[in-house]
């Protein structure tokens, strides 16, 4: 089901600027809710997820998996979510992140997002900072610290 779903998305998505992220179905038999997660390297507007939350439940209306869901959630993943391409983290110049690998862990503000380089400054002692430049595609986490 979920292969399905990726694919109605992928389809209403076409031609837009907003990519599918993420897909999340819980519940059972014919009581499954699916939450699709859409983001775009722009700024998305309420306006552009209500468009594609009307195309994705068009297409689910249209197809042999109707019967199945009980309802359908379009939202930009919120910045709990961890960053899943490297496109997202650009829009998040100057705010705090955490991330790492499986073997060290980092909190820093970033500076720049230059394609798969992410350079951050860490704090390393009360008044020292230092910049780290890593690659995206070699972190296991990278998600927006929240001030809470």
């Amino acid at each position: 089901m979920e292969k399905k779903i990726e694919n109605i998305a992928e389809s209403a998505l076409n031609g837009k600027n907003v990519r599918l992220i993420d897909i999340e179905i819980r519940g059972e038999k014919k009581n499954k809710v699916v939450e699709i997660y859409v983001d775009s390297p722009a700024e998305l507007s309420l306006d552009e997820i209500t468009e594609v939350s009307r195309d994705i439940n068009t297409l689910i209306d249209e197809s042999d998996i109707k019967g199945e869901i009980l309802k359908v959630v379009v939202s930009s993943p919120g910045v709990e979510r961890p960053f899943r391409f490297e496109w997202q983290a650009a829009k998040h110049v100057n705010r705090v992140f955490e991330f790492g690998t499986a073997s060290d862990k980092f909190t820093g503000r970033l500076l720049r997002a230059d394609g798969d380089e992410l350079v951050f400054e860490i704090k390393t002692g009360k008044k020292e900072v230092t910049e780290k430049s890593v690659r995206f595609s070699e972190l296991d986490f990278l998600k927006v610290k929240l001030p809470f």
